[in-house]
């Protein structure tokens, strides 16, 4: 494993002939993902591009992935206001989220590190003083993700990594997918969950491998750990997650530097909302009690 310095944040890079990543401490952020030598996700070119950039971009996520409706909710009885930051409602965590912040390294071997940070109780409106993590670990052609939470107070806690694709180059519209899902939750305007379950039909039906083809920025439930393939150029990747849901968002709003539909962004998660949705899968986290939840990208030929 090798460490560098990243305009005052460190970068290690590790891997080997199949599978290359470098992780800098600004966000747990991948910086680099390269495939045979290719480059697979977006990237900037320099720290302050990531701390002022809006897109989250291969960033590990926290305290809560996606969004929470009216930027609060009620746990134990006690109603929590968290502070927005789009529009009425709280996405990625709220402002200055951990995308934002330093995180600190943990070398576990050669080809696994753990990146780790602690959120005060009351940060961005959360309770509980939790140390949250999440650990990159390589293994042939497959980049695993361990997220690990503690907290010691009981809280909500549902982290992702905001990882965005590119596996050809090209316009992500084009890529083909296939999604093992049946259903898609059901958004208002501003895409809050209003608690239904719709069935994966039409523009939504990937149950064959097929262009992208639209805009998405939608949480797809998923029916089993292999979630996802896509495919474009001659590279295939896998996604198994035991998450039970997954976002997919096309980079319809991406800024400069990138381009519009540069970059796919495909979030293994919990459901967002959950806090304020009693019949979605919980997202609480019990105090003392250690959250644990894995994703893996698997890379191959097409």
């Amino acid at each position: 494993m090798k460490m560098d310095n990243f305009f005052g944040y460190e970068a290690y890079t590790f891997g080997n002939e199949y599978l290359e990543i470098c992780v800098i401490t600004l966000g747990a952020t991948v910086y680099s993902l390269k495939y045979k030598g290719r480059e697979t996700v977006l990237n900037y070119a320099d720290a302050q591009s990531y701390l002022d950039g809006t897109a989250f971009v291969n960033a590990a996520i926290g305290r809560y992935a996606n969004r929470i409706g009216n930027s609060r909710f009620t746990l134990n009885g006690v109603e929590y206001i968290l502070p927005a930051n789009e529009g009425v409602n709280q996405l990625h965590g709220g402002p200055l989220s951990y995308d934002k912040r330093k995180w600190t390294a943990e070398v576990l071997s050669e080809n696994s590190l753990r990146m780790y940070i602690f959120s005060p109780d009351g940060d961005n409106g959360f309770p509980g003083n939790l140390t949250a993590g999440v650990t990159y670990t390589i293994e042939g052609s497959t980049l695993r993700m361990d997220f690990d939470g503690l907290s010691d107070a009981d809280t909500v806690y549902a982290p992702t990594s905001h990882l965005y694709f590119n596996l050809d180059g090209g316009n992500v519209l084009e890529h083909e997918m296939w999604i093992n899902s049946g259903a898609h939750l059901e958004v208002d305007a501003g895409l809050i969950p209003t608690g239904t379950l719709l069935p994966a039909t039409g523009d939504f039906d990937f149950s064959a491998m097929r262009k992208v083809g639209c805009n998405f920025d939608d949480c797809f439930v998923l029916n089993g750990e292999h979630a996802c393939t896509v495919e474009a150029g001659d590279i295939r990747m896998d996604l198994y997650t035991d998450f039970p849901a997954m976002q997919l968002y096309t980079g319809s709003a991406l800024p400069a530097p990138h381009r519009v539909n540069e970059g796919l962004a495909i979030e293994p998660e919990l459901y967002p909302d959950s806090p304020n949705k009693p019949h979605f899968p919980s997202a609480t986290l019990r105090a003392g009690e250690k959250f644990h939840g894995w994703a893996s990208f698997k890379f191959s030929d097409k």
